[in-house]
């Protein structure tokens, strides 16, 4: 057990400063968005602001996990669980780049009008 532990709190050093960014703007986008009607109740622009902070984050989330899951399999030092980490990494990095494709071209063909 003491092993997991050492291991996690190790990874979560590798944290990127980046993340912990994104997630605390996002937390408050969504907190702004959720609370619109409360908070700025005179300013119906700041809703659509929010949504967009909250699309930007959602964007950035995914390659950010991706660097951080890369620098955390550089930890391990078995070679088996280091190729394990690393097999999964990369396709997780190989399924968000289909996603991004896929959604890039949804987003062609809702703009060209297909």
């Amino acid at each position: 057990m003491t092993q997991i532990q050492f291991f996690a709190a190790r990874a979560l050093r590798q944290l990127p400063a980046a993340l912990w960014w994104v997630l605390g703007t996002l937390l408050c986008a969504t907190l702004s968005l959720t609370l619109r009607k409360e908070v700025l109740p005179n300013t119906p622009a700041a809703a659509a602001v929010a949504n967009w902070v909250v699309v930007g984050c959602g964007l950035l989330l995914p390659p950010l996990g991706v660097w951080w899951l890369w620098h955390v399999a550089a930890l391990i030092e078995h070679p088996g669980w280091r190729l394990l980490w690393r097999a999964g990494t990369t396709r997780g990095t190989l399924l968000l780049l289909l996603l991004v494709v896929i959604l890039g071209l949804l987003g062609l063909g809702v703009v060209v009008g297909l």
